[in-house]
C-alpha cells in the first residue's frame, strides 16, 4: 500500500513540472473561460424567456401537474377498439340536440384531443358534453381512466379562461351555466342556484348522533322526496339532525373550477357544533365530496343506500300484504361505478319484500341517467334525452316503480317520463318512507 502511494505522489509531482503541467493547466484555463461563456449562454437565455413570455403570454402553455402527468401513460394505451363510443350516454342522446353535432365521443376526448395543452381550448365544444359517468371506462379493455381526463382537461380550461386577460387568442371556453355555477358558489348564498338555502330547521336539533346533509338539489328540486327520506330515518329511531349548510362544493370539481373553501369551511363548523363527525347525505356527490376532499379531512360520511343496508332486519317490516310491488333499480354512476357500491341498495328493495328486476343494463354497466357532469345544466335537451332512453329501458322490464338513490337521477329521470308511461320514479329512501307514513 505504501508503494503505491509513493507512485502516485511521484507521478502527481512529474505532472506538475513536467510536460503534461501545461496541459492541465491548458484545460483549467479552458474550463473556467467555458464556465465563464456558459454564464453568458445563461444570461441571453434568460433575456430570450423574457421575451418569450412576454409576446407569448396568451398562448396558454401550463405544465401537467405530477397526477396529471402520470396519466399521459395510460392515455397512450389505447388500441383504439371504440367500444367506448359504443356505451356513452351521451352519443345516443345526441339526435335530441342539434348543438350536439361536433361532438367526437371519449375516445376522442379522453385521447386525441388532450395531448396539447394550448389546443384545450378546442375541445370546449366537446368535452362538456361528457356526463363523467365512467361507462367508457367499465367496458375499456386496456382500462383508460377517460373520466379522469375528462376532469383534468376541464380544469385546464378553466384556468386558461381565468388567468388569460379579455381579448387574448381563444375564445371563451366553459358554458354558461358553468361559469354561472362557480359564481353563484363563491356568492354569499353559497350553492349552485346562487338562492339562499330552503331550510330544514323543522328537523333540526341542538345535537344529534348524525347529521343529515341534505345538499342542493333535494333542497330546490325535490323536497318531497327527502321529507320522505327523513321520516324513514325517524321511524328507524335514527338520532339525526340537520343543519344550516351550503353547497358540498362538488359541483365545482365537475365544471373544472377549485373548490370553494368558504363553503366547506361554513359545513364543517356546522357540522360539528352538533357535538358529531358522523354525516348521512342521500346525495352521491356530497358524499364523494364530503368524504374525499381534504377540506372535509375528519367526517365520518355514508349514503344512504349503505346505511340502510345497517338496519335491513327493520326495514323487513314493511314487507307488504299481498303481491310484491315489481320495481326496478338505476345504479347512480357516482354510487355504481364511482364508490363501488352496488349490493347495497339491492339488499334494502329485497329486505323491504320488493320483486326487483334488473334492467339489460344494470351494476358496472348501468347506463347513465344524463344529469351528471354539468350536462344536465349546460345542455338540457341531449340531458333529457337520454334520460328518456333510460326509462325506456326500465319499461321493458315491466315494473311499476323505477328506484334510484340520487337526487340528480331522480329529477332527470322523471323528467324522462311521459304521461303515458305508467311508471312511478322514486329514490328506494322516498319510497320506503311514504310506506312508512301509510
Amino acid at each position: 500500500m505504501t508503494k503505491r502511494k509513493g507512485r502516485l505522489v511521484r507521478f502527481w509531482r512529474w505532472v506538475k513540472r513536467g510536460r503534461a503541467g501545461r496541459y492541465v493547466r491548458l484545460a483549467r484555463m479552458l474550463s473556467a473561460r467555458g464556465m465563464a461563456n456558459l454564464d453568458l449562454n445563461e444570461r441571453v437565455q434568460h433575456r430570450r424567456l423574457a421575451v418569450f413570455e412576454a409576446h407569448y403570454s396568451l398562448d396558454r402553455i401550463f405544465p401537467y401537474s405530477w397526477d396529471e402527468f402520470r396519466r399521459l401513460p395510460e392515455m397512450a394505451g389505447c388500441i383504439n377498439c371504440g367500444l367506448c363510443l359504443s356505451r356513452c350516454p351521451a352519443i345516443q342522446g345526441l339526435t335530441l340536440d342539434r348543438d350536439a353535432a361536433r361532438y367526437a365521443g371519449p375516445r376522442e376526448v379522453g385521447i386525441s384531443l388532450s395531448r396539447s395543452t394550448p389546443q384545450f381550448w378546442a375541445t370546449s365544444d366537446t368535452v362538456y358534453y361528457c356526463t363523467l359517468c365512467g361507462a367508457c371506462e367499465a367496458v375499456c379493455p386496456v382500462g383508460i381512466p377517460i373520466p379522469e381526463v375528462v376532469e383534468m382537461v376541464r380544469r385546464k380550461l378553466y384556468y386558461q379562461e381565468s388567468v388569460v386577460p379579455a381579448g387574448g387568442i381563444c375564445p371563451p371556453c366553459l358554458p354558461a351555466a358553468h361559469s354561472a355555477l362557480q359564481i353563484n358558489l363563491e356568492s354569499p348564498a353559497g350553492n349552485i342556484f346562487g338562492q339562499p338555502m330552503a331550510g330544514w330547521e323543522a328537523w333540526e336539533k341542538p345535537e344529534a348522533a348524525f347529521v343529515f346533509f341534505v345538499g342542493c338539489a333535494f333542497s330546490y328540486w325535490e323536497r318531497e322526496s327527502i321529507e320522505q327520506t327523513l321520516r324513514l330515518l325517524a321511524w328507524l329511531g335514527v338520532d339525526v339532525t340537520t343543519v344550516d349548510e351550503r353547497c358540498c362544493g362538488g359541483p365545482s370539481r365537475v365544471v373544472g373550477a377549485p373548490l370553494v373553501e368558504a363553503v366547506a369551511a361554513h359545513n364543517v363548523a356546522a357540522i360539528l357544533a352538533k357535538g358529531t363527525n358522523r354525516v348521512i347525505t342521500a346525495c352521491p356527490r356530497c358524499a364523494l365530496t364530503l368524504a374525499r376532499e381534504p377540506a372535509y379531512a375528519g367526517l365520518r360520511v355514508q349514503h344512504t343506500s349503505t346505511f340502510l343496508a345497517e338496519h335491513v332486519e327493520a326495514l323487513g317490516t314493511l314487507t307488504p300484504e299481498g303481491p310484491a310491488p315489481c320495481v326496478t333499480y338505476h345504479d347512480p354512476c357516482e354510487v355504481g361505478r364511482c364508490s363501488g357500491e352496488y349490493d347495497s341498495p339491492r339488499a334494502v328493495i329485497h329486505a323491504a319484500g320488493l320483486e326487483l328486476r334488473e334492467m339489460a343494463h344494470s351494476r358496472e354497466l348501468s347506463n347513465c341517467c344524463g344529469a351528471g357532469g354539468g350536462v344536465r345544466g349546460a345542455y338540457a335537451r341531449t340531458s333529457v334525452g337520454i334520460a328518456r332512453q333510460r326509462v325506456e329501458e326500465a319499461l321493458e322490464t315491466g315494473a311499476e316503480v323505477l328506484l334510484t338513490e340520487c337526487p340528480s337521477c331522480l329529477h332527470n329521470l322523471r323528467n324522462g317520463v311521459r304521461s303515458r308511461d305508467g311508471i312511478a320514479v322514486a329514490n328506494v329512501s322516498e319510497y320506503l318512507g311514504r310506506r312508512v307514513a301509510s
